[in-house]
């Protein structure tokens, strides 16, 4: 009950926030203490109040979302979007991603790979990005990639791919007769879990015709993947 006095009480006063000029300055010196700053400006963003149990991410003063049992941490624009991802603390103390639509995206997924990484993928528009939880802070992984996809978990690292070329092509079917179909160019990149950085594999590139690509973890040092053909092929990361 005192929990739920509290997020109602939380609410009211972002409601103030938002509608009274005024009203801000009262409700940010109530809120405020050593540890709660009222209004945190991450423009274009704001978070209000600051590290409290079903506080609220604005957007110029607009509500975006509220939990009453998260609080609010950090937030960031998923990229060619107007969508977000923010990054949130439960009552168990465990952190978290969680998206945030637009009503262009409502097609939109979002969801959780491991305790560190989340996939967006959009299949209207082709955009794939992936976010992670690294030092308390949401990482977008290649920002400037726009098919980021395929992560694949170990203990100390993981892998992705992204599609860095596609084109149409005629190849032959089983009946020797010519068919038009496209054909996809992969690049692998790896994550070391304790660095911040993602890694390409330079020296390698991946083509088949399925645009999904499936990974697997043989060992630390190396992954394998299968061609739509059946063809299986290992990469040792070490190299």
């Amino acid at each position: 009950m005192f929990n739920c006095k509290k997020y109602f009480f939380i609410v009211c006063s972002g409601l103030l926030w938002i509608f009274s000029p005024n009203g801000i300055w009262a409700v940010e010196s109530y809120l405020r203490d050593s540890t709660h700053r009222g209004v945190i400006d991450l423009s274009p963003y704001q978070i209000f109040p600051e590290n409290r149990m079903g506080n609220g991410i604005y957007l110029e003063k607009k509500l975006l979302d509220s939990h009453s049992q998260r609080v609010i941490l950090k937030i960031v624009n998923i990229k060619s979007t107007e969508s977000h991802v923010y990054l949130f603390r439960d009552q168990n103390g465990v952190l978290g991603l969680n998206i945030v639509k637009a009503e262009a995206d409502r097609d939109a997924r979002f969801w959780q790979i491991d305790p560190e990484f989340y996939q967006y993928s959009n299949n209207i528009t082709g955009l794939k990005r992936i976010f992670r939880i690294f030092q308390n802070n949401i990482q977008p992984i290649l920002p400037y990639l726009r098919t980021g996809s395929g992560v694949t978990s170990a203990a100390t690292h993981v892998i992705f791919y992204h599609i860095a070329d596609s084109k149409e092509v005629i190849r032959l079917n089983a009946s020797g007769q010519e068919i038009k179909t496209r054909l996809y160019t992969f690049r692998l990149h790896v994550i070391n879990r304790k660095l911040g950085d993602s890694k390409s594999i330079e020296n390698l590139l991946i083509q088949d015709v399925n645009y999904r690509l499936k990974l697997v973890w043989e060992d630390e040092n190396s992954v394998s993947y299968k061609l739509s053909n059946g063809e299986k092929y290992t990469v040792d990361l070490l190299k």
